[in-house]
């Protein structure tokens, strides 16, 4: 990174700041405009789920094998501001009504059975978001967890038992517990696949899994564990279903959480088909009839889902943190090569780069440049204005430097007090030479006010040195001809520009020390 960019722009930003005002301003406005668009796309989408899930279940003996529309509903609510909650649930209570008449349920049923979805999604917004925070992060460990237990273990548990209960008053339906159970296990599948598979689908992030670059990638590893299940759910003979998990893993190491979440959606949907076709190893499981073998379907599904998804959430908090702890390497770093009052690079690493810098120029055998800066008569400005005032011309002249430089030093950097150094890498003199000019007439642009100074304003003295570094010579003569060149240049007056090229008698630069 070149710390010379670290430079901060503040009146830029600032600016940047007031223009974006307005934009973002617009903005809202828009996404005012479109929440009602959004939340009728999720009324028909929760309904075609709702009516979807009925056929499911009417094909399977009459169990919902996975029930779609709560979990659905709950990451949509559970990742939007709790203020834009009411109408969601709203809409998510008259989808399923709507879906129960249309297939021929009667009403009364079809609104009993709404209510109970809605305890479900309700109930688990409100408390999860209490104690994990809005909106609900499912790829952490502790809400994920909680998610399984509060949601899909508790939520469902008492959704499914209203359900099955108000179902028994206008339909026989056979033992209790029974609908109870078939009940329960669908609504168990559905918020445990189908809300962190909705959720992760509204992360920016997930789609760098999809990008040209990863997606052949990303489709080969999901391949696996979908071949895994075809190849054990059409095989009928033996019982092959621990294939699956292997394959499994191999997804939660290399995908993630995301990748595991596509998944066991995936396994979910092609173990549930061969089932209720009559294929796989369940038929294995002689005595039974259909409905049994699809409960045992379903807790298999359930063990895949609560033995992996704490896994990769797991793998995902320690990659979060790797990339933390990198981050904040990175930036201790910076801030240990950086000067805290301009913001430049500090002396220690001036003197590496410097170092690194003349190594490359001998290998490449490349001319390398080093220009010294030094603020005229600053010790007279201190005298005037203060350390403070001192302490804030320096910043000043430190970001000027960084801002003529831009593009074209490999460092700029404080040097000492009020010293600054430039390394130009692969540059000639005569080019070095105009970057200090101009370096030069931007500080003077800047007028900044000093009395001191016969010109009225803060103005700078530039020494110039460059040469092609060979193995008979050290860094310290590069830095000691730019050290000459800006005694010569303060000798003949500051405000000046001036090149190791002229030799300077001692005496001359005696006399130059001594009126700095």
């Amino acid at each position: 990174m070149d710390i010379s960019k670290t430079v901060g722009e503040a009146s830029l930003d600032v600016e940047l700041a007031h223009c974006a005002a307005p934009e973002t301003t617009y903005a809202q406005s828009r996404s005012e405009s479109i929440r009602w668009g959004h939340l009728t796309a999720t009324f028909f989408i929760l309904l075609l789920f709702s009516w979807l899930g009925i056929v499911l279940s009417r094909q399977s003996d009459g169990v919902a094998t996975i029930w779609f529309t709560n979990g659905l509903l709950f990451a949509l609510v559970v990742t939007r501001p709790k203020k834009t909650w009411i109408p969601y649930f709203i809409a998510g209570f008259l989808a399923d009504t709507l879906a129960d008449v249309l297939y021929g349920d009667p009403l009364r049923l079809a609104v009993g059975v709404s209510v109970a979805n809605s305890v479900e999604v309700i109930t688990s917004s409100v408390l999860l978001t209490r104690w994990f925070g809005s909106p609900l992060q499912l790829t952490k460990r502790v809400p994920l967890l909680g998610f399984l237990g509060v949601a899909v273990v508790g939520a469902t548990a008492v959704t499914s038992a209203l359900g099955a209960s108000w179902t028994m008053l206008f339909v026989n339906a056979g033992p209790w517990w029974m609908l109870f159970r078939t009940w329960y296990l669908g609504d168990v599948l559905g918020m445990a696949i189908i809300a962190p598979l909705v959720f992760i689908l509204q992360r920016p992030g997930f789609f760098t899994m999809l990008h040209s670059q990863q997606l052949p990638r990303t489709l080969l590893l999901l391949m696996v564990p979908a071949a895994a299940t075809a190849l054990v759910f059409s095989h009928s003979k033996d019982p092959l279903i621990f294939f699956i998990f292997p394959a499994l893993l191999l997804v939660v190491f290399r995908l993630g959480f995301p990748g595991t979440v596509l998944a066991v959606f995936v396994i979910a949907l092609i173990s549930i088909w061969f089932t209720v076709t009559g294929h796989g190893p369940l038929m294995l499981i002689t005595g039974t009839n259909l409905l049994h073998k699809i409960v045992v379907e379903q807790i298999f599904l359930a063990v895949a889902l609560f033995t992996f998804f704490p896994v990769a959430a797991l793998l995902e908090e320690r990659k979060a943190l790797e990339i933390s702890l990198q981050k904040s390497e990175l930036r201790y770093r910076e801030l240990a090569n950086a000067d805290a009052l301009t913001g430049l690079a500090n002396r220690r690493a001036f003197d590496e780069r410097l170092e690194v810098a003349w190594y490359r120029a001998m290998r490449e055998e490349q001319s390398l440049a080093l220009l010294l800066i030094d603020v005229d008569l600053f010790k007279a400005y201190n005298d005037l204005n203060g350390h403070v005032g001192g302490d804030e011309c320096l910043r000043c002249i430190a970001k000027v430097i960084a801002s003529a430089l831009q593009g074209k030093a490999e460092i700029a950097a404080r040097f000492g007090g009020e010293e600054f150094a430039v390394i130009l890498q692969n540059t000639t003199i005569e080019v070095a030479m105009q970057v200090g000019e101009d370096v030069r007439e931007a500080v003077a642009s800047l007028k900044v006010p000093h009395s001191g100074n016969q010109l009225g304003i803060q103005t700078i003295s530039v020494g110039v040195a460059a040469e092609v570094p060979n193995r008979n010579a050290t860094v310290i003569s590069l830095l000691t001809a730019s050290d000459h060149a800006l005694y010569r240049a303060k000798y003949l007056g500051r405000n000046r520009v001036e090149s190791a090229a002229a030799v300077m008698p001692k005496s001359e630069m005696f006399t130059a020390d001594s009126t700095v």
